[in-house]
């Protein structure tokens, strides 16, 4: 890899793998399981949901049990669930960008080396 465009086109590569890879994995766990996916993000987004919809519960002035019983949705899933998403978003999307990289490096050396001179015989 000491092609300086090499360098740089394949952590680009793997990179944009990585983004695709995990847009697509998450598209096709909605389409699955008619749900999103079990990311960081949504886990925060809907645990700062329970907390506001506990909060408007307290004003509204119901009482503690009732407060209590309001939970995040994202406890209630299953763990064969969690362990499928790891699954999908580690090693499948790790061997995407895996492959992305190494053909990033084929095809730019491919590119950009040099061809040897025509036997003229």
């Amino acid at each position: 890899m000491a092609n300086p465009l090499v360098k740089i086109a394949v952590p680009l590569a793997g990179v944009a793998a990585a983004v695709v890879g995990n847009k697509a994995a998450q598209a096709g766990w909605g389409a699955v399981f008619g749900e999103d996916a079990p990311t960081v993000k949504a886990a925060k987004s809907s645990r700062k949901e329970t907390q506001k919809n506990r909060k408007q519960a307290k004003k509204d002035g119901l009482t503690k049990a009732e407060i209590q019983e309001i939970k995040d949705p994202t406890q209630d899933q299953p763990i064969w669930k969690a362990l499928l998403w790891t699954l999908v978003s580690g090693v499948v999307l790790q061997g995407l960008k895996l492959a992305a990289q190494r053909g990033a490096q084929a095809g730019v050396e491919g590119l950009t080396s040099r061809r040897p001179r025509a036997n003229r015989g």
